[in-house]
């Protein structure tokens, strides 16, 4: 699967505010600064964003945007699934009923094993890891077994 645009910058975007918790709301300006993201595309994400749950606007002159939730229960599938919707390959891995031939596809396995893959993946990193990665430098994680 290849994540849109629109996802990374999601991912990027949340990185960025949850790195600045404890100092106040983040302007959306800010963050489209410091990550290169146009404001009104940016504008787009964070309302998705918002209307997932993972992060709610404070107005005012002091306002911004904050995680709604704490940087250790965000996991990336959450930021990934509000931005993308569905993680699966094919439409019959989260519903048999999509295809006729569902319960004889033998390259089903497949697709649910890449799906199954992902989604762990994904569900076993929160935005706190990310940030401590940071903190420790690491760039990359070795999945090898």
């Amino acid at each position: 699967m290849k994540l849109s645009t629109r996802c990374r910058y999601g991912m990027r975007a949340m990185i960025e505010i949850a790195g600045r918790q404890g100092s106040g709301p983040v302007k959306r300006r800010e963050i489209a600064q410091a990550q290169h993201i146009s404001l009104g595309y940016l504008e787009n994400i964070l309302s998705a964003l918002k209307a997932k749950g993972l992060i709610e606007t404070h107005r005012g002159k002091d306002g911004g945007f904050v995680l709604k939730k704490s940087t250790e229960t965000i996991t990336l599938l959450e930021i990934v699934s509000a931005l993308e919707g569905s993680l699966s390959p094919v439409t019959c891995v989260e519903d048999r009923k999509k295809c006729g031939k569902s319960t004889d596809c033998l390259s089903r396995i497949v697709w649910k094993k890449m799906h199954d893959a992902q989604t762990n993946v994904l569900k076993g990193i929160s935005l706190d890891d990310l940030l401590q990665y940071n903190v420790a430098g690491i760039r990359e994680i070795d999945y090898s077994i």
